[in-house]
């Protein structure tokens, strides 16, 4: 058996009309719509990732590092707490006229109003800087004092950073002292 000889008709004759050419020039513009739409988004998408950033770092960067709690003796109960502290390493200035601060006690939770110096300033200013040592005085009213067993908890809670909470146990007794090392 034979195959039939089958003739295979070549056009290599292109339709270019002026339909084809408005095609072409429709999908160039999506296309050059769609580039600007995700170069926009992007731009945007980078503005607030940064934005992000940043207020992260603020916040993370802001601490604030108690070094001690010395509570001040009157009678048989604390009336007055001590607190240095200092801006944690690679920290942020902190504003102490823009902090709150919060002092629990078994008996009562308030905020408190602060006397705030500087024992080693690098600037002599309500501004606790890298470098300076704060002191922080609490003057605990009636109802707020201390005992002897009491259990107690400071919150220092900054304009910007993390909040700092320090839990404090008074001693089973005072020893005569004036003065109690509450922390560390």
């Amino acid at each position: 058996m034979k195959a039939k000889g089958t003739k295979l008709i070549r056009n290599e004759d292109a339709d270019v009309g002026i339909g084809t050419l408005i095609i072409f020039i429709a999908m160039v513009l999506v296309a050059a719509v769609a580039a600007a739409v995700l170069i926009q988004t992007s731009g945007v998408l980078q503005q607030k990732a940064q934005q992000t950033g940043k207020e992260a770092t603020a916040e993370v960067s802001s601490n604030l590092k108690i070094i001690s709690v010395v509570g001040t003796v009157s009678g048989s109960t604390i009336n007055q707490l001590t607190v240095l502290a200092e801006v944690s390493a690679g920290g942020n200035p902190i504003d102490t006229t823009a902090m709150k601060y919060k002092f629990i006690s078994a008996s009562n939770t308030s905020f408190e109003s602060v006397t705030y110096t500087e024992d080693r300033a690098v600037t002599s200013d309500t501004v606790l800087e890298p470098g300076e040592l704060g002191k922080f005085v609490f003057d605990l009213g009636t109802g707020q004092t201390l005992a002897v067993r009491a259990t107690a908890t400071l919150q220092f809670i900054p304009e910007t950073g993390t909040m700092v909470v320090k839990d404090m146990v008074v001693p089973a007794t005072f020893g005569g002292r004036t003065e109690i090392q509450l922390f560390p």
